[in-house]
């Protein structure tokens, strides 16, 4: 538990890492890596155009206030740390994702060390990639040694507090230093540098920074020192972004050949819905909001339904692709990109087609062919 950073295994009565693991033909790691890899440079373009259109920004749900401050920012991609995760999902019609993670996906121990232990048992079975020494690796040719790094995330919480606490402690055997902090803590002097901190390591989402008193959030977008991510990630992160993708002019065939059909939550009737379409909140996490069938109760789905139609612009509604349940667990599989690279993946399993907060967690080894 402790060596894992999986400090409370727990969700409810469950454990929420699996007695099984997943393994896959060297093909198919190629196939995920490969796509992974097309969807973070389609991302990036994506990324790019919409920092230039305003009016796109406020359709996929973004405030104003932030709207303006991302597009206005300077931002040279060369100054910091890029991090997507692709949740990919076996279907009746192949390998779909689900949506990108590009501001602050979880699963960083989870993608590192438990292909690890998991390998040790299983001979000529190797870990798909190592997401924390990729991470490392792209830090230290950023910073210079022995820098202080300051890991922001949500200081109430122990899950978020582990996840910091892994990159940390694995760049300090490399002789840097930690400091696990709020959002709030860092001190900015004039031209937005962080003080007393050489790059940051945010796992505290975007939208979030906003909302937070006695803070200039602003710091974080203009900022010049290093940081993974730059708040530019929230452009990316709505799953409203389907919805403005032909106003882009951004070419970006995996994205269209691998998730399901996107729609403004208005033009989805209840004939839609008989039809297996479902909703999504726009900046949801660990599949909270969504009313996928037999997942939720009926007071459950009305209220998404009702909060959907009084809240449009912060919702989708998306066409739900037919998960393949293997030896009766859903699965989604979280590929890692670092700065354009395949960085690592982890699994996440669930006895029903959502997978959220109550989902174990599993390592995924490949078999290597000779």
């Amino acid at each position: 538990m402790f060596d894992g950073y999986k400090w409370d295994l727990q969700a409810g009565e469950q454990s929420t890492i699996s007695n099984q693991i997943v393994i896959l033909g060297e093909d198919t790691l190629h196939e995920l890596s490969d796509s992974a890899v097309s969807l973070y440079h389609e991302t990036i373009e994506m990324e790019k155009a919409l920092k230039n259109n305003f009016d796109l920004v406020l359709e996929i749900g973004i405030s104003e206030k932030m709207a303006k401050a991302l597009c206005d920012c300077t931002y040279n991609p060369n100054e910091h740390i890029r991090l997507m995760r692709f949740d990919f999902h076996p279907t009746t019609t192949g390998w779909q994702i689900s949506e990108v993670n590009s501001d602050v996906p979880a699963g960083y121990p989870e993608s590192s060390i438990l292909p690890r232990l998991a390998q040790k048992y299983f001979n000529n079975y190797i870990q798909c990639g190592d997401f924390g020494s990729t991470l490392a690796n792209e830090i230290t040719k950023l910073v210079p040694a022995k820098s202080t790094i300051a890991y922001l995330h949500d200081t109430h919480t122990v899950e978020d507090y582990q996840i910091m606490h892994f990159m940390g402690d694995l760049l300090e055997q490399q002789g840097f230093h930690s400091l696990y902090i709020d959002p709030s803590h860092i001190k900015w002097d004039e031209n937005a540098k962080a003080l007393n901190v050489d790059a940051i390591i945010r796992y505290f989402p975007v939208e979030w920074l906003e909302y937070k008193k006695n803070m200039n959030w602003l710091n974080f977008i203009n900022t010049k020192t290093p940081s993974c991510n730059h708040p530019i990630a929230l452009l990316t992160q709505s799953k409203r972004l389907p919805l403005v993708w032909n106003q882009l002019g951004v070419d970006i065939p995996y994205w269209k050949k691998l998730l399901p059909k996107t729609a403004n939550p208005l033009a989805s009737s209840n004939q839609c819905q008989k039809q297996g379409w479902i909703l999504k909140p726009a900046f949801g996490r660990v599949g909270e909001g969504i009313n996928i069938p037999n997942t939720l109760s009926k007071s459950e789905n009305q209220k998404i339904q009702k909060t959907a139609g009084e809240y449009p612009l912060q919702w989708v509604s998306q066409k739900m692709f037919d998960s393949v349940p293997i030896e009766g667990l859903h699965l989604n599989l979280g590929v890692f990109v670092i700065n354009g690279q395949f960085a690592g993946m982890y699994a996440r399993a669930s006895k029903l087609p959502k997978i959220d907060s109550t989902a174990i967690e599993m390592p995924v080894l490949y078999e290597r062919t000779v």
